[in-house]
């Protein structure tokens, strides 16, 4: 039998918080009114340090590539934005010369990651690599930006930034804004989720590490940006959301089909996992959506 605390490390996936506390640089919630022009000015300064790449920034100011409950609710503890993989690569290499990193530099930090690395691809490591000289170049500017190393090998970017009114004015108060980096479409589906109305406490966060938590127990791991990976073989098993639930359906054989407006909702998908799964799957996969709450220091729904 598979060990649960082995599952358990693939559920819990970084969810952000804030990974600037106790610091210099802490960021504090954000109100909704604030969101949208605190991310314009955030832009303007990443063009400013990455003039080459200026042009993909938009992308962060449009609202369909905010995450999870981003400008949805009246105050948010960070500001998560999808961003793609596809803006760090040119020709399937790091593109270092776009990113303005000395290519000697990136070369020995790319080497060293490859050496330490167990089971990531040669596009993992890449991205690592070059997320972690894009951080350092960030901060050795000294000015509003600042950047944390954490996740950077899992695909984030974690910035402290000042927050701004829709006038322009700059609060002495910072925001944290975290830049996940993948596939857009499966960065939408793991972090995108309709939130109850009936309980307030439930998050994105309980969608996603519940429908995580579902796939673990029954042989599936999920890359971030990347999609649902077959664990006994290393394969993935689809392309985009909708192809991984029909291959779930195929595979797995439930009493109902799942579906795309099932697992991206909280309470529907508790539903189904309850109606739908083995009794030896049910309790494995709630044991390890408790224990990943938990630990994610998150609220623990009655429901389970």
């Amino acid at each position: 039998m598979i060990s649960l605390i082995k599952l358990l490390h693939e559920v819990l996936i970084d969810e952000g918080g804030n990974v600037f506390k106790n610091t210099e640089y802490d960021s504090q919630d954000i109100l909704l009114a604030n969101i949208e022009p605190t991310v314009k000015k955030f832009v303007e300064d990443l063009g400013k340090i990455f003039p080459n790449k200026k042009s993909t920034f938009t992308s962060l100011t449009d609202k369909n590539n905010w995450l999870g409950s981003t400008g949805s609710k009246p105050k948010s503890g960070d500001v998560d934005i999808a961003y793609s993989s596809e803006y760090f690569f040119k020709d399937k290499q790091a593109d270092v010369d776009g990113w303005g990193i000395d290519q000697n530099e990136y070369n020995q930090l790319y080497e060293k990651n490859k050496k330490a690395a167990r089971s990531a691809s040669d596009e993992q490591i890449q991205l690592k690599s070059l997320i972690q000289l894009i951080v350092k170049k960030v901060n050795s500017t000294g000015g509003d930006l600042f950047t944390s190393d954490k996740a950077a090998g899992a695909g984030s970017i974690h910035y402290s930034y000042p927050q701004y009114t829709p006038t322009g004015e700059k609060l002495d108060i910072r925001a944290q804004l975290d830049l996940d980096i993948g596939d857009m479409d499966w960065l939408k589906f793991r972090f995108n989720s309709e939130l109850p109305k009936e309980d307030p406490n439930i998050k994105g966060l309980h969608r996603g590490q519940l429908m995580l938590a579902m796939f673990a127990a029954l042989g599936y791991t999920f890359k971030s940006g990347k999609g649902f990976i077959r664990k006994e073989t290393g394969e993935t098993i689809a392309d985009k959301p909708q192809e991984s639930l029909e291959v779930f359906n195929q595979e797995y054989q439930p009493k109902q089909p799942l579906t795309l407006e099932i697992i991206n909702n909280y309470n529907k998908l508790m539903d189904y996992i309850k109606t739908n799964l083995k009794p030896e799957d049910i309790e494995k996969t709630l044991t390890m959506f408790k224990e990943a709450v938990r630990r994610a220091g998150a609220y623990v729904p009655d429901n389970i």
